[in-house]
Formats: C-alpha cells, sequence, structure tokens
C-alpha cells in the first residue's frame, strides 16, 4: 500500500529544523602493539556501541556485529597524537552504519553528544602518608576509567566544581546518609548525572530515581561500581531518544514538496532527504511548478516518520487518510 505524504511549506522555514539527520562520525582508538586492522575493528564497535546507544544491546548481539565488515564503514583513518601517545583517528560512515543496524532489526540512537554531570566523593583517609596517596591513586584511575567511557559512547562528561553552595556535600563526609544527599544539579548543564562514593576500602555509583530529573532521589536499592553504574545511565538517556525498526518496514513513500524558488534549494533539501536516518532509497520523482516529488523507502514504524515531522516548526498536521497524510506549514 503507499503512504503519500503531502509538505507545503518554503524550503527557508524547513532547514533550520531539520536536525534529526546523519552526519560523518570520528573515533579514536589506541591499542597496545594492535595492528592497523584490529584498531579499525575496535573504532568500527566503537561506533556500533554509539550507534546503539545500548551497551546491553551490544553484548547480547554480538553474533550478529561481528559479521559487520570495516571496510564498509570506514571512510578514512589517519595516525595522529592523543594523550601523549600514538592513536588512530577512524570516520565512520554513520549514515551506512544506521542503515545496516536498522536492517538487522536492532535500534538506533539519534541523541548527539549527551553531557553526563558526575558527582564523584573521593572520602578522606589521613591514617597514613600511604592510605591518602593510595585514595588520591584510586579516585584518579576511576575517573579516568569514566573518561574512557565517555570516549567509547561519545558523550561529554562533567566533573562538577564543589563551591559553597555544595556545603551538603562537604559535610556528608562526616555523615554517610545517603537519604540526606542533596546535590545541586540545576547549575550545570548535563543531560544526567550519578554520584559515586570513593572510599580506601570501595567505590560506590548511584543513580537517580528519575534519571532525566536534575533534581532526584538517589535510587538506594541499587548500587554499583562505576563503570557500570555509569554505562546504564547512558544507555537510559540513550533510550528515551531511540529509533525502533519494525518488522513491517521498509515501506514505499512518497514526499511532495512545494516553494522550491530555485534548482539549488532542491539540491539542498535532497541532500537532507538522503541523511535523514530511517530512510533509504530516495529516488526524485518529478521537478516541475516549484515543487519537487520523492520516493524512498521507510525502515521504520511509520509513527517515527509523523513524529519527525511533528517535530519541525510552523508544520501541521492536516489529515491522514488510509493510504495518505497531508502536512502543510502553519502561520
Amino acid at each position: 500500500m503507499l503512504k503519500i505524504i503531502k509538505v507545503i511549506f518554503f524550503i527557508s522555514l524547513i532547514f533550520p529544523a531539520l536536525n534529526l539527520f546523519s552526519e560523518d562520525y570520528s573515533t579514536i582508538v589506541q591499542g597496545n602493539d594492535e595492528d592497523v586492522s584490529e584498531l579499525l575493528q575496535k573504532a568500527l564497535n566503537q561506533s556500533i556501541l554509539k550507534v546503539l546507544g545500548s551497551q546491553r544491546d551490544f553484548n547480547l548481539n554480538q553474533k550478529k556485529l561481528k559479521k559487520l565488515n570495516p571496510d564498509n564503514y570506514v571512510k578514512q583513518y589517519k595516525f595522529i597524537k592523543f594523550n601523549d601517545e600514538e592513536a588512530l583517528e577512524v570516520m565512520i560512515d554513520l549514515k551506512a552504519l544506521q542503515e545496516k543496524l536498522l536492517e538487522i532489526n536492532l535500534g538506533i540512537s539519534f541523541l548527539k553528544n549527551p553531557k553526563v554531570a558526575a558527582w564523584v566523593l573521593c572520602k578522606s583517609d589521613y591514617s597514613s602518608l600511604q592510605a591518602a596517596k593510595s585514595l588520591e591513586q584510586k579516585c584518579k584511575f576511576v575517573k579516568k576509567e569514566f573518561d574512557r567511557v565517555a570516549n567509547e559512547r561519545g558523550i561529554t562528561i562533567i566533573y562538577p566544581i564543589l563551591d559553597s553552595k555544595d556545603i551538603s556535600l562537604f559535610s556528608f563526609e562526616n555523615d554517610s546518609n545517603l537519604e540526606n544527599l542533596t546535590i545541586f544539579n540545576d547549575r550545570y548543564p548535563s543531560d544526567g548525572w550519578f554520584f559515586c562514593e570513593i572510599s580506601s576500602f570501595s567505590e560506590w555509583c548511584f543513580l537517580p530515581e528519575e534519571i532525566e530529573k536534575k533534581f532526584s532521589k538517589l535510587d538506594l536499592e541499587s548500587k554499583y561500581k562505576p563503570t557500570v553504574g555509569i554505562n546504564i545511565l547512558i544507555d537510559n538517556l540513550f533510550s528515551n531518544q531511540r529509533l525502533r525498526s519494525a518488522s513491517d518496514s521498509n515501506l514505499p513513500y512518497y514526499l511532495e514538496i512545494r516553494g522550491l524558488k530555485k534548482f539549488s534549494e532542491h539540491k539542498e533539501f535532497e541532500n537532507i532527504l538522503k541523511n535523514i536516518l530511517f530512510i533509504n532509497n530516495l529516488r526524485l520523482m518529478s521537478l516541475r511548478n516549484n515543487s519537487a516529488t520523492y520516493s524512498f523507502n521507510l525502515l521504520s514504524e511509520e509513527r517515527n516518520l509523523l513524529n519527525y515531522f511533528g517535530g519541525i516548526e510552523n508544520l501541521i498536521l492536516i489529515n491522514k487518510e488510509k493510504d495518505k497524510v497531508f502536512l502543510a506549514l502553519g502561520e
């Protein structure tokens, strides 16, 4: 059954709103005595994890993912210096990888560059000079692991600088009652946050009960080792903006766009369509009377496409029939 979408608007009004499309993705990999082919496989695995947005799905689908050949997704690579060591910077064809993961029935995330605030409290230990130095090294190691995960998952990690407004954390050292802990997370721009307590004897991390709220009590029922905790938090953030594959996908669609005053505007819009995450086999059917008609295949559920157009400012749903959807630009 053919689905028809008519989009009626002027091209200049929609371009700024089309922010849900693919682009090339660069990742950095390092290894001890690993050859280039092994590093490229490592780069592909990091990119897959970034696109999936789920450590759990990545682990559960290793049989499928091991069949993917880096040669099909690596566009270029170069040797660079990273943290004073030799590394490989690899450019990945993200669009091709996204399409492949949808094709093998895995979801993909379109959350771009999320930021996570990591509240790390290193509890003092002045029992001896050796104990103090050991704790300092332990805290550095935990943060280094967070930085490693952040690089692999394609996120930015923030370590808030404590000041007088965070006084509750200072007093918390003497009264380790997590229920009374208040974190002023609203002052640090982030998509999510978590709290870790590092001592000489243990290191545990806690996630907020409500992941995306800046003010939330900690979930005291569950505690995690640092790398486990941060990965679970990232999975939760990505899952809220995740495109799911559909068993009945690959449906034919048509899209008509009006208001194309110049041929260059048509080419600009066509390039944007080519990079939308969940369509492929894009073809120009006609170009006349300041309008263009395209056909393409939909790689996910219809509601994802409708939600996508619904997120464009001033574009409203006029009517939806059995086999037609009409959209128009509002005032």
